[in-house]
């Protein structure tokens, strides 16, 4: 009788200890709502995310001509207020959350058609997390590239930017991120568009983000952001 009870004291633990384990899990990941959509992902033919269908459909409805500057990305520039940085020219944002250079290169035309003179285009981490090859990275990034007119619009391809481990934990690494990295530096000079290397301004120690700069290990805070467009004044 005391082993039953005992197997069942130890049964119960592991299994608190799971849902522990979870519920933490669950809550860095955004908690309900990361469930909603991982299950509404598995279930939908859908090809694209409702958030990302939304605002490619809230991006095509407007009506703006020849902006000075466009930042094209995922979460990271999503989350960005650009047009505070530069308050006398005409600045726009094409971030998406959990976009990838598949999403970017699906939406183009919209930017390319309103002949911007600048784009900066940060994208990769999730093509990285999504297990894309860096060949179909690559692929997709040329198309991307080769969408613009470069005689009328500076193209600048910005470093995917390092992660923080220890606060996002999951199976991203740098070693992947440099790797993706250097394609971006091979196509800039292929093209001869420019490159914006953000490493040095955002690797701590390991080659990690700098805990500093980052809530999660992968977003950036306000001073990640006042960084990033002091890397820009090249």
């Amino acid at each position: 009788m005391k082993k039953i009870k005992m197997f069942l004291g130890i049964s119960v633990a592991l299994n608190l200890a799971f849902i522990v384990m979870a519920g933490f899990f669950l809550a860095k990941q955004g908690g309900i709502g990361f469930v909603k959509e991982q299950w509404a992902s598995l279930t939908s033919n859908q090809e694209f995310p409702d958030y990302y269908v939304q605002k490619k459909a809230i991006f095509e409805s407007l009506d703006t001509e020849a902006p000075d500057k466009v930042f094209l990305g995922d979460s990271i520039t999503d989350h960005g207020e650009f047009p505070e940085y530069f308050p006398d020219e005409n600045v726009v944002n094409r971030g998406i959350a959990e976009d990838t250079s598949k999403g970017v290169l699906n939406r183009i035309d919209e930017i390319v058609d309103r002949h911007p003179k600048e784009v900066y285009i940060m994208i990769g981490i999730n093509d990285i997390g999504a297990g894309s090859s860096p060949t179909a990275y690559e692929k997709n990034m040329r198309r991307i590239i080769e969408a613009f007119d470069l005689s009328e619009t500076q193209l600048v391809l910005q470093s995917i930017l390092p992660i923080n481990n220890q606060d996002f934990n999951n199976e991203l690494s740098n070693e992947k991120v440099d790797d993706f990295n250097q394609i971006l530096v091979s196509l800039s000079k292929e093209y001869g568009v420019g490159y914006v290397d953000l490493q040095p301004e955002f690797q701590g120690e390991n080659g990690q983000l700098e805990k500093d700069l980052t809530i999660d290990g992968i977003h950036l805070k306000g001073v990640g952001y006042d960084k990033w467009i002091k890397s820009l004044e090249y």
